[in-house]
């Protein structure tokens, strides 16, 4: 399905699909009414990239708008369950610099938003309060910063919530919206794949200009306007491009180093597709021939990964101990070559993703079918300016797991062959 205007077609889930999950959400917390507050303008936007809706609010409603405000209310006694999204009045005056949006009054909001019911903004403190009168109980989402989640915070929803809900009792909706999140539909994975399909073609578009001499920011001048092609409308976090000294470095964004000859360049990239997001790394011999050294390195980190996902199955844990933990067997690849090597290994094995790129949940749970996971072992040696990771989704599967996306080349000699055997770009 497209939401299309005359200059942008954004693909996402039928209405259908985040109808189901409000109600599922209902039949999870019926014992209150449920009040979840989407982003505002500030809130979803760094002043660089256009409005993102925030991430849970997205997930119920698919609704990308800023100021918006969703109100269950589940089954109960006599009472049937109703789901109501306000929507800001119109603002000419705003609209002159942003466009215009959705007025709650236009006869065709329900078909437009997929939402039984569309009201204005300032109906909703009426609305809440009488459904107070009735449950005695609101679930809400708290501050996302305890659960891990990488967007941009927002301001205490205290701010927002305590004036409709006062003293009411208040229980914490995030957890159980987290729980959902983890197990994707069959509309999310295939999302998923398309970010992932679109990010390795950029990756591929990298190792078609990667050479000494270019910067590293000019390596992501490749990939950025694949991403986009491929609607890719934004990265998914931002771009990792580590060459030499940088490859060991976890999360280096800073991207401004000149490649040598002799570097290895360790790129983690993804871009974010209908919302969804792909986390990608490959590292690469930056004059298309990897060293000795190197090669040893790269070849145990690949034999992990391949350890590791000939492990995910359902029960299976990201970290955390005993067999059932992806981390300790990648571990112990490493420290059958060298306990020195096992300590290089810093990180998970891998982690959720989904709306987020780090969708939230703890990684010790077991795994379940459904679930879209990274696996992505590395080592980094500061001593040696060596760090290699390799970085692919999974989505697990009833008996195992399936990557997501096409197959990119892996082993050291397909990543030689394809870098010494691309038709060389002019200088």
């Amino acid at each position: 399905m497209l939401l299309a205007t005359s200059t942008v077609a954004i693909e996402r889930e039928p209405r259908d699909a985040f109808e189901q999950r409000r109600r599922a959400l209902a039949e999870r917390c019926d014992d209150g009414l449920i009040l979840l507050f989407g982003f505002r303008d500030e809130e979803g936007q760094s002043g660089r990239d256009g409005f993102r809706q925030e991430n849970n609010f997205y997930y119920l409603t698919g609704w990308n708008e800023p100021g918006a405000a969703l109100l269950l209310t589940p089954a109960s006694g006599e009472k049937e369950y109703r789901e109501i999204l306000f929507l800001p009045g119109r603002d000419p005056a705003h609209e002159r610099w942003d466009g215009p949006r959705l007025d709650p009054g236009d006869p065709a909001a329900r078909a437009l938003t997929g939402v039984a019911e569309v009201a204005p903004m300032d109906e909703l403190a009426e609305e809440v309060s009488r459904n107070l009168s009735r449950f005695g109980k609101a679930w809400a989402l708290s501050a996302h910063s305890q659960h891990g989640e990488m967007q941009p915070l927002q301001p205490d929803p205290a701010e927002r919530l305590d004036p409709l809900l006062g003293t009411a009792q208040r229980g914490d909706v995030r957890p159980i919206l987290g729980a959902m999140r983890r197990v994707k539909s069959p509309g999310e994975v295939a999302l998923l794949e398309k970010a992932v399909a679109a990010t390795a073609e950029a990756h591929l578009a990298a190792w078609r200009v990667v050479r000494p001499g270019l910067a590293e920011y000019q390596v992501y001048a490749a990939m950025a306007p694949v991403l986009l092609e491929r609607g890719c409308l934004r990265p998914a976090y931002p771009p990792i491009l580590g060459s030499g000294p940088n490859s060991v470095i976890l999360h280096y964004t800073r991207n401004t180093r000149i490649l040598e000859d002799g570097d290895l360049l360790l790129a983690d990239v993804g871009g974010e597709y209908g919302h969804y997001a792909a986390d990608i790394t490959r590292t690469i011999p930056v004059n298309g021939r990897f060293s000795k050294r190197q090669r040893e390195i790269y070849d145990l980190v690949l034999a992990a990964q391949d350890a590791v996902v000939a492990a995910v199955k359902p029960g299976m844990r990201l970290t955390g101990g005993g067999p059932q933990s992806l981390s300790r067997i990648a571990e112990e690849v490493f420290r059958k070559k060298s306990p020195r090597l096992a300590a290089q290994f810093p990180h998970a094995v891998g982690h959720y993703v989904g709306l987020d790129v780090h969708d939230p949940g703890t990684l010790r749970e077991p795994l379940e079918e459904g679930m879209v996971i990274t696996v992505e072992p590395g080592l980094y040696l500061a001593d040696e300016g060596l760090g290699v990771r390799i970085e692919d989704m999974l989505v697990v599967t009833a008996d195992g797991a399936r990557r997501l996306g096409p197959r990119m080349p892996r082993e050291a000699d397909e990543i030689e062959a394809f870098l010494l055997g691309r038709e060389r770009p002019k200088p």
